[in-house]
This record gives C-alpha cells, structure tokens and sequence, in this order.
C-alpha cells in the first residue's frame, strides 16, 4: 500500500502519475485510452442492439427504419457510450500530464469536460431522457455518499410517499385534455384505460348525457334517490353536510349494480374497478414470472424442474399486486367520488393517483419513483416553457446529463459502494473490467474508502513508470 493511505488525515491531492493510478494495466496513455474507448463500443453495441430492436418492434418501425436508421443509430449511440468512457480516462491523463499531480476533484471535472464532449455526439432527441436516467442515478449516488457520512438518516418508505405524490400529479395531467402526450399517454391510457383519459369538456358532457339518457327507469329511480342531497340549492356544499354513512352505504350498493351517470365505461362502477383490478394483476404477474424465468434460464436447462418453481413464485405477487391494486384502487376512487359528489372533476385524478401510489408498499423501487419525479418535473418544465412560465435554457439536457454523470464517474472512483450495484456492473462490462482496476488503495489517502468495494485488489505495476512507493 502507498505510504500516503497511512496519513491519520485525508489529503486532497496525490503526486501521483496517471498510471500508477488510472490505467493501470498499461503504462501508455494513448493505448489504455483505446482500449477503454474501442473496447467501450463494441460492448455498447452489444448492450444497445437488444434495446434497439425490442424499441423497433414495440413501435412497428417500416421497413424503410430497419434498412437504412437502425445500422446507423446504434453505431451512433455506441460511439457515443464508448467516447463518454474514453473521453474520461483521456481527460484525467491529460490533466495529470499539465499537473503532475493527480487532485481529489479530478473525476467530477474530467468526468464533465469527457460527457459534454461525448453527449454532443448522441442524437438529440435520446438526450433528453439520457440526462434524466443519468441525474436520476447522480441523485441515488449522492443520497448513499450522505448516508454514509452519517449526514441524513434512511426513512422507512420514502420511496413510496415519493411516488404516491408523483403518482397524484400524472394522474391529474392525464385526466385534463392535453396535458399528458406521447408515451406517457400511451402509458396511462394503457395502465388506466381509455375511460377515464383527459378529454374535452364538451365532449365529456355530451357523453355524460348520453349516459344519462341511456338509464333505465329503475336505474334512474335508484341514482335519484342515492343523489337526492346533491340537487338542492347549493349543490357543491350539500354533499358535504349530507355525507352520512347510511348515504354512503346507499351509494355503494348502488354501485354494485349500476355505473353512474358521470361514468364513461359500459359495465358497473364494481365490475369496472375489478376488471381493471384482475387484468393488470395478471398482466404483472406475468411479467415478473417471465422476467424470473429468463434470469433462471441455465439453471432451468439444467433442471427443468424449476421452471415450475420460477412460475409459482410467490415473489411473482408483489409486481401483479402493485399495479393490479393501483389501477383498481384509482379507478374505485374516481367512481366514488362521482357517485359522492354528482359531479366529475379533474381534480378526482389527484387523490385517486396518491391512494393507488400507496400500492408502492408491494413493490418499492427507489429508481422507479425517482424517475418518474424526475420525468415529471421534466414534463412541467416544457410545459412553463410552452406557456411563456419559465425561461427555455439552451443545451440544458446537456449540461445536466455532463454534470450528473460526472458526479457518478467520480463516485465509481472514489467511492464505488456508494453506486448503484446494477450501474457499477454496466460500468465494469462497458470498460471490460478496467474501472475496477484502478489503484483504490492508494486512492484511500483521500478519505472516502476507495477500495472498500475490493479490499483484495492490488494492481501489478511496473516500478520505472512510477512516482510513488508502493508496496
């Protein structure tokens, strides 16, 4: 170990050469810069054609797509991935060749200058969402760092109020006319169904009287008494004064067996929430059975026997009941808010969308609620943009995608058990297993634990490249 990693103190710089503490498994700058940067795009090929072709299909690209873009978008993100991870080890060789010393900001500022550089070469309409992920990564990193040092303490589900709250404020864009676009409404319209989407005041009141001419004699009979208090002189402040439990008990066995007149779908309130309940439940337990399957599938080769066990696992549960009970839940919400009120309203999306956020508690992903926080401050910030709110930034996805991976960059030097685990495994594939060569015992100088990832790991270096002493 370098006597430097002894200090009682952390130090902030190192006299240090690149070698000795970067490419470590080549002395030479220029040769263990391509090796990261061409050993980077041909892994990125083989991590983006999977996802280009699946994003192909699920979106029937023409044939015209598939001869004459797909070649040449996935080399383009390729190169782009392999010149990020290049870009920065050349960055830190160049600044340590001007300096001579190796400093403890290093990877935040060749982590920038190497993805500002490397982003300007990725399409712009990927950058956008790229500068989302990688900020929604930088955020996971830096709450592990503060963790660490023992300056915020982990709250119990955080996660899922986050989402809940996210949750009420997509539902509330989704029912109002235009305010949810592209594969976010393809999403919710998907996940919700079409009933309850957003659409234009006339056009829902037309319907609603369409339905309401629809009801039988009985039907109507039983909604007028159910709804009687709602009528009266002051109609938005009656169902709070009439909001009895024998009122709501009348509501609900009215529900049982017939929508109201407010509702879209065709069937009962009770059969529209169950159905939508049971289709996302299986929906969800498919797709963790499949998913369980395919990450099982050598050692179901091996023992056909346990595909079985990967198809009735109860871990299958928890996907199917988080979006199983967030499309019942919301949907049950918005029906008896109709039936409560006698009246539909988009702001029924906002306490509908926080009660189904809750089902978070069967399936709790810090990554998924923060990404979509994230995707929806993004998804605000257009729209202030659009109506003239908040000023338009240029270059902004840009700018955030350098810095928020720059501050993940250097956190996978410094301190890579503060990362993401799925994120320092694409990290190792990407370079082939040379980020995690760097010399982290001699980085520990700095104070933050460098090499607690791989305590084990010394990298055999030629002393006549070297500045320091190392055991």
């Amino acid at each position: 170990m370098a006597a430097h990693s002894k200090s009682l103190k952390p130090i902030w710089v190192l006299k240090a050469n690149c070698y000795e503490i970067g490419h470590t498994w080549n002395p030479s700058c220029i040769r263990a810069i391509l090796d990261i940067l061409l050993g980077g795009i041909v892994e990125s090929v083989k991590i983006y054609a999977p996802v280009y072709v699946v994003t192909g299909l699920a979106r029937r690209r023409s044939k015209r797509y598939w001869l004459y873009k797909f070649v040449p978008e996935l080399l383009q993100s390729a190169v782009f991935l392999g010149t990020n991870a290049g870009a920065f080890i050349g960055c830190f060789c160049l600044s340590n060749k001007l300096t001579g010393m190796c400093y403890w900001h290093n990877g935040v500022t060749c982590g920038t200058v190497g993805s500002l550089l490397a982003i300007s070469i990725e399409r712009k309409d990927r950058r956008g969402m790229l500068a989302v992920y990688m900020f929604n990564v930088a955020l996971e990193t830096l709450c592990n760092m503060a963790i660490s040092r023992g300056l915020i303490t982990p709250r119990k589900h955080i996660e899922v109020l986050l989402f809940s709250l996210t949750a009420a404020g997509y539902a509330y864009l989704f029912r109002c006319f235009g305010g949810l676009s592209g594969i976010f409404l393809k999403g919710f319209r998907f996940l919700l169904g079409p009933e309850e989407a957003g659409r234009p005041s006339d056009a829902r009141s037309l319907e609603s009287e369409a339905n309401r001419s629809l009801e039988t004699e009985a039907n109507k009979s039983l909604e007028t008494e159910a709804n009687r208090p709602a009528t009266q002189s002051g109609k938005h402040s009656a169902w709070k004064q009439n909001l009895t439990v024998s009122r709501i008990m009348r509501l609900l066995k009215a529900a049982l067996v017939q929508r109201h007149a407010l509702c879209v779908h065709k069937h009962s309130c009770a059969r529209y929430c169950l159905q939508g309940f049971a289709r996302m439940f299986g929906m969800g337990y498919a797709a963790q059975a499949a998913l369980r399957v395919v990450s099982s599938l050598q050692a179901i080769i091996r023992s056909p026997g346990r595909l079985l066990s990967c198809l009735f696992n109860k871990g299958n549960l928890k996907l199917g009941a988080f979006l199983g009970g967030f499309v019942g839940i919301f949907k049950f919400v918005s029906c008896f808010l109709r039936w409560i009120r006698d009246q539909d309203s988009e702001l029924h999306a906002i306490p509908a969308g926080f009660l189904a956020g809750l089902c978070m508690f069967f399936y709790p992903s810090w990554t998924i609620s923060l990404y979509l926080t994230l995707k929806l401050g993004e998804l605000l910030y257009m729209k202030g943009i659009d109506t003239g709110h908040v000023p338009c930034i240029t270059h902004a996805d840009s700018l955030l995608f350098a810095v928020s991976t720059a501050v993940v960059l250097h956190a996978c030097v410094m301190e890579p058990h503060n990362v993401k685990p799925s994120y320092w495994t694409f990290i190792q594939r990407l370079t082939r297993q040379r980020f995690g060569m760097m010399n982290r015992r001699t980085l520990d100088a700095y104070g933050t634990h460098a090499s607690k990832l791989m305590p084990d790991f010394k990298p055999q270096l030629d002393p006549q490249y070297c500045l320091m002493k190392h055991d």
